[in-house]
């Protein structure tokens, strides 16, 4: 899959950091959990089935995407292994037309849609966790 990042200026939350470091990690760890669960739960989300088709779906896909995190960075990604063909239907760069028209969300599409929600989750953890 292409790699696509979402960056969030962290200089506020670095300085946070010095001051009170284990509130700080705790915020961090539970945003990072809530957006990549969040971007994991989009990617694994399959779109409706055409009309009249006779694919069955076998979810192998669904079943190649993963997550990984810690107070500093998060990873969700799809197996190569699992789902050689991850690209053709979820990768705006590699995306077959078949899957764009069926209606297949992209890392890219689901990456920028999820920005400001997971910016969000970083910013309420914070207040909540560091006073």
């Amino acid at each position: 899959m292409s790699e696509v990042s979402i960056t969030i200026d962290d200089s506020e939350v670095r300085a946070l950091l010095k001051r009170t470091p284990g509130n700080v990690k705790k915020a961090m760890r539970a945003a990072m959990n809530d957006s990549t669960a969040l971007l994991l739960r989009d990617m694994k989300t399959y779109p409706p089935a055409p009309a009249n088709s006779t694919y069955k779906r076998t979810r192998t896909l669904g079943r190649s995407w993963s997550r990984t995190f810690n107070d500093e960075r998060g990873e969700v990604g799809s197996n190569s292994n699992i789902a050689p063909y991850n690209r053709l239907v979820q990768d705006a760069d590699f995306q077959a037309r078949i899957h764009k028209r069926t209606g297949w969300q992209t890392v890219q599409s689901v990456a920028a849609k999820r920005k400001p929600q997971i910016v969000k989750f970083f910013q309420e953890r914070l207040r909540h966790h560091v006073k």
